[in-house]
């Protein structure tokens, strides 16, 4: 850019974009249009349409002594970022529709389609949305006023007139049926990519009779427990780690409220003084949490509960910790031993290391020689343990022990020792098991072949071919006579290879179709979340950017790369979109 031409503008950060355009067209004298506005950001010119006039420069970002331009030519324009990195404007409580749309927006087999689309005579959502997309994907727009398709969408659905929050996955799926439903044909680019089939079969068990029907399918709606369940990695002294649910209701605010369910659940001859609830990233313990903190401000993906062991006055907790002999990095949680506050020597420690070391032993066959013994005093300095020759001698200031074991039997141990997921409730494939799974219909189903009321067993399948790409809702909102909650519990999902497989079963009638679509592996794209309550919500979008590969936060008109992979995955998931594997196509701008 050259800056050897320009004049400066004063304004307040306060003022809208408006007023800046206003200002900038009389100080250089021309006839004000409703033209965009650029900004020079980094390396290269972003646009800013009217649309944004009643936006601050304050809400769009613009800082101190920022260059900005009137006349220059978009045709110029090369950003560098990423196509669809656009954010949406709210019109008042819209974040749920924002949230929606990004998810779309980062679907590139959709997208492609849409804008392949000749423009429809009367279909006035097709258009405006076409408008939309080629925009946001332009890569000339850091944020979009998606009003002109509101418009239409409110012309079709009065319901979306009254501006106030509202459910995604509702809308999610009345838009996807409003683009279906302006197509003149039946098979639309809502049914190549977005339908599914559902089997359902009924087994009467009076007379053996089996009834299947098919029905289409765009969302897989997983139901979630009433009562919420947290999910915790136990510590204990032994060196036994699981993880555990512990059922919470309404009522479980604190930490020190879900440490009492736990002991009351899973370890009732325990004290809560004797859980330290802790804060475990990679195997290292990076905060101790005080039990009066909220559980909101707790990741549940990283709360453990380490078990303390009984001392008495005279005594005190050492840290023992266990690290890969070769890169010395902690290859499981650390625990707490006990030892004389002053003259600790060996022989204090010796049966609780050798229930340690049994532990190791009865998970991978190591042999003795794969352990060695360090000590460490309070200025970190590290020291040979040698049973034999220190058995008696005193470790002054001593404050950790560290375990170390050969890699060779490290990574046996890491296998023997990976958290079983599978009686976890808060995993995703536990979800869609009991999706899928046989239940009973006692006395609800009336069997034409027996001519009255009976009990059945009832089995839902996928069909194969399976959805190009497949939704999943996580049914987090209770609405009924007696409830009107959320429920909070955090659910993992994966972010590759998420496989249907064992749901499916071959649909004869589908054979025509295209051999790639009987793909059952999916990879996560775009994820909506919801933070706050049924009556005070709001809606953003963690999506993957098809180009860079990078996951991106897009909260209303704000874009924003996300640090990791790590932080996709909380408890505010609430519909997952995910594509077939095989399926993920660049997009050319």
């Amino acid at each position: 850019m050259d800056r050897t031409d320009y004049i400066y503008l004063n304004i307040n950060s306060l003022s809208t974009l408006g007023k800046l355009r206003k200002q900038a067209y009389e100080k250089f004298n021309k006839l004000a249009k409703n033209q965009p506005i650029y900004r020079w950001n980094k390396d290269s010119w972003m646009q800013f349409e009217s649309e944004l006039d009643e936006k601050t420069l304050d809400d769009l970002d613009f800082e101190s002594s920022t260059f900005i331009s009137i006349d220059y030519d978009d045709k110029e324009i090369n950003s560098k970022h990423p196509s669809s990195l656009c954010g949406l404007v709210n019109l008042g409580s819209t974040c749920f529709m924002n949230s929606v749309f990004q998810c779309l927006n980062n679907i590139p087999e959709f997208i492609i389609k849409i804008l392949e689309l000749n423009d429809e005579i009367n279909a006035p959502i097709i258009s405006e949305y076409k408008k939309l997309v080629k925009k946001m994907w332009s890569g000339k727009y850091n944020a979009i006023n998606p009003s002109s398709l509101l418009d239409n969408i409110q012309d079709n659905l009065p319901h979306y007139s009254s501006y106030r929050q509202q459910d995604a996955q509702e809308f999610m799926n009345h838009f996807l049926h409003l683009i279906h439903a302006e197509f003149s044909m039946k098979t639309t680019v809502i049914t190549e990519l977005f339908y599914g089939q559902l089997q359902s079969t009924v087994k009467c068990l009076g007379c053996q009779q089996t009834e299947i029907t098919n029905e289409p399918f765009t969302f897989l709606p997983l139901s979630m427990m009433n009562s919420n369940q947290k999910s915790v990695l136990y510590v204990k002294t032994d060196g036994e780690q699981r993880l555990v649910s512990i059922k919470v209701n309404s009522s479980i605010f604190f930490l020190k409220d879900l440490i009492d369910c736990f002991i009351k659940q899973h370890e009732p001859t325990l004290t809560s003084e004797r859980i330290r609830a802790v804060q475990l990233v990679d195997n290292v313990i990076t905060d101790l949490y005080e039990t009066r903190q909220s559980l909101r401000n707790i990741r549940e993906e990283e709360l453990a509960f380490v078990e303390h062991p009984e001392k008495t006055d005279n005594e005190k907790y050492i840290k023992c910790q266990f690290v890969d002999h070769s890169t010395n990095e902690l290859f499981r949680p650390s625990i707490l031993l006990i030892c004389p506050n002053q003259n600790c020597s060996y022989l204090h420690l010796s049966e609780q290391i050798d229930q340690l070391l049994g532990h190791l032993c009865s998970m991978t066959n190591a042999p003795a020689s794969a352990f060695q013994l360090f000590w460490r005093d309070r200025q970190e300095k590290i020291f040979k343990l040698n049973v034999e020759t220190n058995r008696n001698e005193n470790l002054p200031y001593i404050s950790a022990i560290r375990i170390t074991m050969a890699t060779k039997w490290v990574d046996i141990y890491r296998k023997h020792c990976i958290i079983n997921h599978s009686t976890d409730n808060s995993m995703l494939a536990k979800l869609l098991t009991n999706f899928f799974r046989e239940d009973y219909l006692d006395g609800d189903y009336h069997c034409l072949k027996c001519s009255k009321r009976t009990v059945a067993q009832h089995k839902s399948y996928l069909c194969l071919p399976l959805p190009h790409v497949l939704i999943i809702q996580l049914k987090r909102f209770i609405y009924d006579t007696n409830s009107n909650e959320k429920i909070d519990t955090y659910i993992r999902f994966p972010l590759y290879e998420l496989d249907l497989n064992e749901y499916t079963v071959k649909d004869d009638n589908n054979n025509n179709k295209l051999e790639n679509s009987s793909s059952t592996k999916y990879d996560l794209i775009a994820v909506a979340n919801h933070t706050g309550s049924l009556l005070s919500g709001h809606y953003t979008t963690y999506a993957k950017n098809n180009e860079d590969k990078n996951w991106y936060l897009f909260d209303d008109q704000y874009v924003r790369k996300l640090n990791s992979d790590k932080d996709i995955v909380t408890k505010n998931a609430y519909i997952l979109v995910y594509v077939q594997k095989n399926l993920i196509i660049k997009y050319n701008k």
